[in-house]
This record gives structure tokens, C-alpha cells and sequence, in this order.
């Protein structure tokens, strides 16, 4: 029999890679389709180097309960391989993250901790709140937090299987666009491709994030971008990228409406991200004889967004709707 795994955690990447057509016959735009994972996004492959190495350290032993920060694709990923490998697991979240994600979270079985930002020893940012209970509630109930913004184990699972695969796929690439958060996917991505090829990178964060400004504003996306004043990653590499830039959430958000209404693709806020600076990008290059090939992180599936996005209702109360985007979209994607 081919292809058998025995279990879960073996299914955990070798994510296909679609080519996506535009105007410009020049570019070759491809989309990495990390929703193939289990879990549905690249979250999984850091959930899976977290657990491994806690566990190959001795840190992390059956029975134990997880406890992690995160907004929710990564609980997601926990709260999966929590319940195949026997662990607890308890998610530290705020009222930032999409009811889909939670829903999911607690459909493995998973506890979520809401934290908000009194629970925290001086308040201020939701984000640093989140991860200093997520440390105050292991070491109080004798648990472990992998803490995947400074745990390097994290970047290193991407350098090692995401970074691999896509130059397997695509060897002669040229550009490869992600979003920031944690940092880890896109460095540790990052960090590979640029030991192996020419590739040049380009880091985004939603419009009001300050990975790369002192400078924010509030933002509907969640999981790329770090309020104004939060304490930054240490996974961050920014030496590798090449360009960093934003998009607003009205562009993620109807560019990922365009892609599942026109395309047929369910993509999440991050992907809407990227697709849309795709086309933004190739269209400020000038066309010239060469061809020239990006890479797109499809980092998770709008599933997650049923009750943001994809919600007309939602998008109509906080003014986000924008028919022109749409038709800019169309005008490029064939």
C-alpha cells in the first residue's frame, strides 16, 4: 500500500504547489497550499517541531498539559497533536481571534483561556498578556509552554521541511512573499531558500502592525503583524528579508473573497495578503524579456473565517466591502 502513514504527525507536510495565471505572461506566480495540512495551515509543521523537541528533551511527557499564546492557527495545530500524542492542552487566547478558530480549537478537545489585558502584571499589550499567562499558568500547574515566538526550534521546523519542499518545487525562484507574525514560517523558510538559490524576499504585516515601525493602528487581520509597542519575537530574522511592506484589510479581505467566489480557492486573511501584493508588485515591475517566478505562502484555509471575511454582514458593518478591489483582482488573475 502507498502512501500509508501510521500517524498523524507524518501527514504534516509535503503540501502541493498551483500555478495561478495573470495578465503578465513574464511572471510565473505560484501558491505553496499549506491548507493541505492536517490541521489546515503552516501552523502544523510548528506545532509538530515544538512537540518533538520538548519531547526528544525530556520536557514534555504523556500526560502533560501544553500551554501557549497564540491567535489561533498554532493552538489549532497543538490542539490536534495534543490529542493524538496524549497531551492536554489549554490554548491562551483574547477576543481577537476568529469564533471559527476557537470552535476548532475546541472541537480536539482543548481548553481556551481568554486572557485580557488586566490579567496581565502591568497590563498593555493583548499579545504580551497572552504569553505571560501562558508561562504564569505552566509554571503554576507543574505543565510546559513551547513558546513559539522565541523558541527557535520553531523557524528551524520550516528551514527544515517548508523551505526544502519549495525549492524542490520550484528551484529556480526568485521571490518568495509571507506575512510576519511570529516570524518563524518566512525566516526559517527564508533562511533555506536563501542558502540555496537567488531568491530575494519579501516580508508583509497588515497595515497598522509595527514589526518594521515604532508607528500602529488597531487591524482586523489576525495572526500576521504585532501591535505598536509589543515585544517582538525573537524568531524574527529580519536579515534575510529583502522588502517588507503592508496591506490594508480591505485588501486581504476582498482578495480572498475574489479567490474563493472567482477561483474556487478558500484561503485565509494571510493568503489575502500576499495574493493581493502579488498583483500590486508585478504590476509596478517592468516587463521585460526575462521570466521570472514568485512564490506565494498559502499559510492557512478560510475556514477559519466563515464569520469574518466571508460574512457580508460583517464586512458591511465595519466598512471593509470594496467592489473595486475585486475588479482590479479580475483584471489581472485570468
Amino acid at each position: 500500500m502507498q502512501n500509508v502513514k501510521d500517524n498523524l504527525r507524518d501527514l504534516i507536510g509535503n503540501t502541493p504547489m498551483l500555478e495561478v495565471k495573470t495578465v503578465r505572461p513574464d511572471w510565473k506566480i505560484y501558491l505553496k497550499l499549506e491548507y493541505f495540512n492536517p490541521g489546515g495551515s503552516f501552523k502544523d509543521r510548528t506545532a509538530r517541531a515544538l512537540i518533538e523537541a520538548a519531547e526528544k528533551s525530556g520536557k514534555l511527557k504523556k500526560g502533560m498539559t501544553i500551554y501557549e499564546s497564540s491567535s489561533g492557527n498554532t493552538a489549532k495545530a497543538l490542539a490536534m497533536l495534543s490529542a493524538e500524542r496524549g497531551y492536554k492542552f489549554v490554548a491562551i487566547v483574547d477576543k481577537h481571534a476568529p469564533a471559527d478558530k476557537l470552535n476548532s480549537i475546541l472541537a480536539y478537545g482543548a481548553k481556551l483561556h481568554f486572557c485580557a489585558e488586566k490579567e496581565g502584571d502591568k497590563g498593555g499589550h493583548l499579545v504580551d498578556v497572552r504569553r505571560n499567562m501562558a508561562k504564569k499558568l505552566a509554571e503554576e500547574n507543574n505543565g510546559i509552554n513551547l513558546d513559539q515566538y522565541d523558541n527557535p526550534e520553531n523557524p528551524l521546523g520550516f528551514y527544515k521541511t517548508l523551505g526544502k519542499e519549495i525549492f524542490d518545487q520550484v528551484p529556480d525562484i526568485d521571490y518568495l512573499v509571507g506575512t510576519i507574525g511570529t516570524g518563524s514560517s518566512l525566516s526559517g523558510t527564508g533562511k533555506y531558500l536563501k542558502e540555496n538559490s537567488k531568491v530575494k524576499i519579501i516580508a508583509l504585516e497588515p497595515e497598522g502592525s509595527s514589526h518594521f515601525s515604532p508607528h500602529g493602528h488597531g487591524y482586523f487581520i489576525s495572526g500576521p503583524g504585532y501591535p505598536a509597542g509589543a515585544v517582538l519575537p525573537k524568531n524574527i530574522n529580519s536579515s534575510i528579508f529583502d522588502l517588507h511592506d503592508y496591506v490594508s484589510d480591505a485588501e486581504a479581505f476582498n482578495t480572498m473573497r475574489f479567490f474563493a467566489h472567482k477561483k474556487g480557492l478558500l484561503v485565509g486573511d494571510s493568503s489575502g495578503m500576499v495574493l493581493y501584493y502579488a498583483m500590486k508588485f508585478i504590476q509596478n515591475s517592468p516587463q521585460d524579456s526575462g521570466i521570472k517566478t514568485m512564490v506565494l505562502l498559502i499559510g492557512d484555509s478560510g475556514e477559519s473565517y466563515l464569520t469574518h471575511a466571508f460574512s457580508d454582514t460583517w464586512m458591511i458593518e465595519n466598512e471593509l466591502l470594496d467592489d473595486a478591489i475585486g475588479e482590479e483582482l479580475s483584471a489581472f488573475y485570468i
